[in-house]
């Protein structure tokens, strides 16, 4: 467990330093919750591929709608 939280922190760390410098908040948004999704797809149930998959697509669409609304509001 402990090295799964330490392997998800330096994921979505590194996710978001490669992405800093994107314009696009839905591009940025998406990227980071196709990661954060992967891995709580990956850490939950019993660490199936599929359940990653699922996880990273769940993450990906919800990730570039908050960061088209986010882009919206500006």
């Amino acid at each position: 467990m402990k090295t799964q939280v330490i392997l998800a922190s330096l994921v979505l760390s590194t996710a978001t330093v490669a992405l800093s410098g994107c314009n696009s908040g839905a591009t940025k948004g998406a990227a980071i919750g196709a990661v954060a999704g992967a891995v709580a797809g990956r850490s939950t149930g019993d660490h199936s591929d599929q359940r990653t998959r699922e996880g990273a697509l769940i993450g990906l669409a919800a990730g570039a709608i908050i960061g088209n609304e986010s882009d919206r509001r500006r």
